[in-house]
Parts: structure tokens; C-alpha cells; sequence
């Protein structure tokens, strides 16, 4: 699936390359954001990295890079909750970018066709046309799944092990291991990260991608009809007594191999014109399906 070497060049080289190192930095400086915990900005950046590039090169070569923990932000929900994200300190951001640049194109193709967050030439408008299709074929009753904290629940070993189905280059995997294992500071209290994946670093949003491939890949064995963008999916079923026997075994397949919670609160069995996926509510219009959006799609765990 993966190879270790292309064109002879290891993985680890291909990612610590003076051309790669530069791309990324561009990519951080592009998006910008706030500072991690070091303190150094994005503005300043560029000059850290001309004074540090070459120790830095080596560090990410020999496996003795080690990423500094991410300063936790508190972001304000509609319903009064609080989303937490995990920045991290710039040039943590340049590596991860890095690393995303060249594992990207290794294993996106691998992903499944009902996947669309997060992924380049896929989006919210295609997950609705599906949903559509779906719709029209005679599949009018929806089993919509919320995981409770998702980013946050990430199981560790679990995911090592879905990317080692990818990667073979064990400093890359290594590396990948030590910023899930960097670390949170919570103002001056440090917290260590046994799980998760913190939302705020450019590797967050394929990791979580890999980690639910395994969920999409059960769906597509069992033959359903379902979207997901992100953690957040649905299934389309026949009826509604389908519908609870999906969402039962769904659950358990969740919560045994994927050690995932499902948010009772948040999912439910609906016909499909009482769901709201991705901002869109389905209405049966005259016979005819018709897409009508009811707020702005919020891609509310960008990254950068």
C-alpha cells in the first residue's frame, strides 16, 4: 500500500527536504494564527527557520525532533459549551505541515468515496448531492450519529496502528507518535495527552481521517448508504425499524473496536426530511427531493 522509499529517497527525507520545509513554512505563514507557547510568531518565522533549518533537518532525520506541548484555547459553542483547540508553536506547525505534504497523496487515495471532510476536491456540496441520491433511490429514513468528543478520545495505539497500514518509515511514524504525545498547557498547568488529537495542527484532520477509515470501511462491508464529513455521518436506511437496528449495531461496532462513545443526546433514527447534515435540511418538495439551506455550513474544525 505504502512504500517506504520512493524514487529511493526514504519518507523521512522527502519530509525534512529544503523544497518541503519551504512549501510548508509558506502554507503556516499563509494561514497565520496565533503564537503556541514559545511565543514566537508567525512573522517571526521566517527568520527562526533560516537561522535554525539545518539543525532542524537533522533532528527530523535522526529522530530527536521533539515538538513542544500546544497551547489550549477555549472557543465558545452555540449551546454554551466550550470547543477546545490545541495550537501549536509555529515552527511545530511547519513540521506538521511537512509531514502532511508528503503522507497526504500516500494515503488519501485509500479513503473512502463517502468520506468528503478534510480532503482535497471534496466538499460539503458533493456530501449533499449524495445525500440527494440517496434520497430519490427510496432511502427516506436516516440513522444520524454524533461521536461525543471525537478529537478528544482519539485512541492512541489504535491509530499508530491504522497508519502503520500506510506508513513503514519508522522515524515518521515516530514522529507523528510524539506530537500526539507533546502534550497540553493549559495556561501554566501541564497536561499530558494520553488521547486525542488535539484541532488546531495541520496533522489533526487527516489523523482523525485515518482513524475513521476504519468506520467507513465497516460501513461499506455491511453495504450501507452513509456520508460522513468528518466525525460527523449519516446512514440511510429503508425504515425506521432499519434505522434502530443499524444505529444498535453501528453503536457497538463504534464503541468495541473503535473505542468511540456515540452522543446519545445528539443522534437519533428521523426521517430524512427532519435531518440537518452539514447545515442542509432536506425537504420533500412536491415529489421531488430539494436541498434547502438553512444556515451556513460551519467547517467549524478547520485547522488553520
Amino acid at each position: 500500500m505504502e512504500m517506504k522509499k520512493q524514487d529511493g529517497i526514504e519518507l523521512i527525507d522527502r519530509i525534512a527536504s529544503h523544497k518541503n520545509i519551504w512549501a510548508a513554512y509558506k502554507k503556516v505563514k499563509s494561514n497565520g494564527g496565533a503564537p503556541g507557547v514559545d511565543g514566537i510568531t508567525v512573522d517571526q518565522l521566517k527568520s527562526h527557520l533560516l537561522k535554525h533549518e539545518e539543525p532542524l533537518k537533522q533532528k527530523l532525520k535522526d529522530g530527536t525532533y521533539q515538538p513542544q506541548p500546544v497551547r489550549r484555547v477555549a472557543i465558545p459553542k452555540a449551546d454554551g459549551s466550550k470547543r477546545y483547540l490545541g495550537i501549536p508553536c509555529v515552527l511545530d506547525r511547519v513540521v506538521q505541515q511537512a509531514i502532511l505534504q508528503i503522507i497526504n497523496p500516500i494515503i488519501d487515495p485509500h479513503f473512502s468515496d463517502k468520506s468528503f471532510g478534510f480532503r482535497k476536491g471534496r466538499n460539503a456540496h458533493q456530501a449533499i448531492q449524495l445525500a440527494e441520491k440517496y434520497y430519490e433511490e427510496g432511502y427516506r429514513t436516516v440513522v444520524d450519529c454524533d461521536l461525543k468528543s471525537y478529537f478528544d478520545t482519539i485512541h492512541h495505539q489504535r491509530l499508530r496502528a491504522y497508519l502503520e497500514e500506510f506508513l513503514t518509515d519508522k522515524i515518521v511514524l515516530k514522529l507523528i507518535w510524539k506530537f500526539l504525545r507533546s502534550g497540553i498547557l493549559d495556561k501554566d498547568i501541564y497536561i499530558d495527552t494520553t488521547e486525542g488529537a488535539p484541532q488546531g495542527g495541520p496533522l489533526s484532520p487527516i489523523l482523525a481521517n485515518v482513524y475513521l477509515n476504519k468506520l467507513d470501511r465497516e460501513l461499506e462491508k455491511r453495504e450501507h448508504r452513509f456520508i460522513r464529513y468528518a466525525d460527523d455521518f449519516v446512514i440511510y436506511v429503508k425504515s425506521p425499524r432499519a434505522g434502530e437496528r443499524v444505529m444498535a449495531s453501528v453503536r457497538k461496532f463504534i464503541e468495541d473496536e473503535l473505542g468511540l462513545t456515540i452522543n446519545e443526546k445528539k443522534s437519533k433514527v428521523c426521517g430524512a426530511t427532519a435531518s440537518t447534515f452539514l447545515g442542509f435540511h432536506l425537504q420533500n418538495l412536491r415529489g421531488k427531493l430539494d436541498a434547502d439551506q438553512v444556515k451556513q455550513v460551519k467547517v467549524d474544525l478547520k485547522t488553520n
